[in-house]
Parts: C-alpha cells; sequence; structure tokens
C-alpha cells in the first residue's frame, strides 16, 4: 500500500501501539490501587480521638501510676475546672427557649377609685391590674444566628478543652520523666560518693602512715568533695522535680506515691 509515493507496512495498527484498550484499563487499575490504598489510609487515620483514654475520666480507676498522675493533674487544677465551666456556659446560652425572648409586664394602677371602691365611684376607665406580653422582634428575627454561634461556642469550648488534656498529659509525663530520670542519677551520684569516700578513707590512713604523700592526700580530698557536691546537686533536682509534679497534681509527692503502692 502507497502513502504519498512511500509504502506503507503490511499489519494492523494496533500492533503498532504500545497498548491495546484492554491494557490501558488494566494500568488504569493499577493506578487506582494506591489511591484507593491512600484514602483508606486517611480515612483510618482521620478518626476521632477518644479523650476518656488521654485523661481517665473521674471515678474510674487509671491502670498505670502515670495515668493516674494525668488524672489527678487534671480533675485537681482549678484551671482545667475554668474550662469545665466555660463549656456549661456556652451549652446554657443554647437552652435559651423561645419565652425568654418574650417580655412580660404586670402593673397596679394606684388611685383613689380602685383604693376605694363604692357605690359612687364607678372605675370603668382604670383597671386595677394592667397585664401585657411584647415580643422581641429582633431577638426573634436574629434566633437562628444565636443558635449557629451558641453550637460554635460550644465547638470552641470542647477543642479547648480537648487541647488542655493533652497539654496536661504531655506535661505531666514529661514532669515524671524529669523526676525519673533524676532519682536514677541521684542513685549514681550516691554510689559515687561512697566509692570516692571509701578511697579518701583509705589514702588518709595511708597519709597518716607517711605511706602516700600530700599531693596523692589532697586529690583524694579534693574527688571526695567533688563527689559530694555532684550528690547534692543530684538530690536538690530531685526534690525540684517533685516540686513540679506537685504543682500539677495538687498533692504531696509522698501521698501519691503511697496510694501507688496500696494499688500494688
Amino acid at each position: 500500500m502507497l502513502t504519498n509515493g512511500v509504502e506503507s507496512p503490511n499489519f494492523p495498527l494496533q500492533d503498532v501501539l504500545p497498548f491495546h484498550q484492554s491494557d490501558t484499563a488494566t494500568l488504569e487499575r493499577y493506578l487506582l490501587i494506591p489511591l484507593f490504598l491512600l484514602f483508606g489510609h486517611l480515612a483510618v487515620a482521620q478518626q476521632p480521638m477518644d479523650f476518656s483514654r488521654v485523661v481517665p475520666p473521674e471515678g474510674q480507676t487509671p491502670r498505670t501510676f502515670e495515668a493516674q498522675l494525668v488524672q489527678w493533674a487534671w480533675y485537681n487544677s482549678p484551671e482545667n475546672a475554668i474550662l469545665k465551666e466555660r463549656l456549661a456556659i456556652a451549652a446554657k446560652k443554647k437552652n435559651i427557649t423561645w419565652w425568654d425572648l418574650l417580655d412580660a409586664n404586670a402593673s397596679f394602677n394606684l388611685n383613689e377609685g380602685n383604693l376605694v371602691r363604692s357605690a359612687e365611684t364607678n372605675n370603668l376607665f382604670f383597671p386595677r391590674y394592667n397585664l401585657g406580653v411584647t415580643f422581641n422582634l429582633a431577638a426573634i428575627a436574629t434566633r437562628p444566628a444565636q443558635l449557629k454561634i451558641a453550637d460554635a461556642e460550644i465547638k470552641i469550648a470542647e477543642y479547648e478543652e480537648q487541647q488542655a488534656k493533652l497539654n496536661v498529659r504531655a506535661e505531666v509525663l514529661r514532669r515524671y520523666e524529669d523526676y525519673e530520670l533524676a532519682v536514677e542519677i541521684l542513685k549514681y551520684k550516691t554510689q559515687a560518693e561512697q566509692e570516692v569516700e571509701n578511697v579518701f578513707n583509705l589514702v588518709s590512713n595511708q597519709f597518716q602512715e607517711d605511706k602516700v604523700d600530700f599531693k596523692d592526700y589532697n586529690a583524694a580530698s579534693a574527688s571526695y568533695q567533688g563527689a559530694k557536691e555532684a550528690r547534692a546537686v543530684a538530690q536538690a533536682a530531685v526534690n525540684k522535680a517533685k516540686i513540679s509534679l506537685e504543682e500539677l497534681i495538687g498533692i504531696e509527692w509522698e501521698k501519691a506515691v503511697k496510694r501507688r503502692r496500696k494499688k500494688r
């Protein structure tokens, strides 16, 4: 077959194309599979967090000592109580009924005709009591918008409370980790002090027996003083970490530890 003077090959056009129609459909299916997996992963990742696990509910016994610390820190904090009250106020704003949008009034006419009734006094034009109800049209007209604002305020209060729970949990766990580290360092520093003290006592005895010179005695004494200072610094770090935890949980650390031992 000639095309513009050039002979074209005698094989079907589909053999020239890299993919048949069926191959294209198969390729599309392979491309869609990762997309489905990605969307499925995102759907799982966007599931709402269970904040009852962030802070154990009041009255529920936590499973771990760390969770107990978080529970104490949340329910013993006045700052966190403010968040709960703010959420309650936002909910009350939404519960305003239509009756609250009405203005009712009552009055008593103070006049002689109402005070002294006689046959001669005909009080036809001056009623004794006046009752009336007025509608606050502006409030009624803006009621749908107020409901939306109330819903938004409730959501904001809920989000603030949830974020506060996350912050409290993270801060408690950080401070507890600092305390545990300080206790571990104090243990090592105490052991090191005891070992250096033993060496110092040995060198001191040898110095009294003229078995070592003053230079060795002075070095041993300096090492001993340095070890005591390091142990004192470590002890202060433990005390500060304890105070930092007590600031959050609202009770003395010794009482918290006793409650932990009772559970064991």
